[in-house]
């Protein structure tokens, strides 16, 4: 486990020593580079991080990207790579956004969620897929399959539509912080948002 969002330390790793179990867990790490994209030579800060495959993937204020690794398996985790672009929403008018990290079916996924006008209110949803080989996001504007994105502040996930039984794949559900426990779906076809009670359960099947 690794928990981030502090400027320092950047990231504080959880790490249970088989061999002596009284021994601190948890193992922080600074981070002396540079932000490519701050102009000010600050240090760079991480808001989101993923594991995946024994790697993590951090997404820092600025938008870039950081492979983490933790080389030789020593519990010595270390920044190995930069991402080639920063990432950021692609809507040119947003005075808001939320980012989520979750994996689906073996990719990992970046959900933004746009606010125009009122950070209260999201007008508008994008979703990355990161190429891992060349640690590039990439815009997706139809998710694979039938998947369902659920994405809120404490926790992420990606499912198959038909696993669960719903008639409809290719959206997001979401919540925020000033939602006020209202769920949401961003229907990808349409580009379209509305409140939902949960995904659509097709019970044909089961007549």
């Amino acid at each position: 486990m690794v928990v981030t969002g502090m400027s320092y330390p950047a990231f504080a790793f959880y790490r249970q020593d088989r061999k002596d179990y009284y021994s601190n867990p948890w193992r922080m790490k600074g981070c002396k580079l540079i932000e490519p994209y701050s102009g000010d030579d600050r240090y760079m800060e991480f808001t989101n991080v993923i594991g995946f495959q024994g790697k993590y993937y951090a997404i820092s204020r600025q938008g870039s990207l950081a492979l983490i690794e933790d080389e030789g398996n020593s519990g010595n985790f270390e920044i190995t790579a930069l991402g080639r672009h920063r990432v950021v929403p692609q809507c040119k008018v947003s005075r808001h956004f939320r980012e989520y990290l979750l994996e689906y079916n073996g990719d990992i996924y970046l959900v933004f969620l746009l606010s125009r006008a009122s950070i209260n209110v999201v007008d508008d949803v994008e979703v990355f897929r990161l190429d891992r080989a060349r640690l590039v996001w990439e815009k997706v504007d139809r998710l694979i399959g039938d998947a369902m994105f659920f994405v809120e502040d404490k926790c992420c996930l990606g499912i198959s539509a038909s696993l669960i039984g719903c008639s409809r794949g290719n959206c997001v559900y979401f919540t925020h912080d000033r939602a006020d426990d209202t769920w949401f779906v961003f229907d990808m076809n349409t580009s379209s948002i509305s409140t939902t009670s949960g995904p659509e359960i097709d019970l044909s099947d089961s007549e």
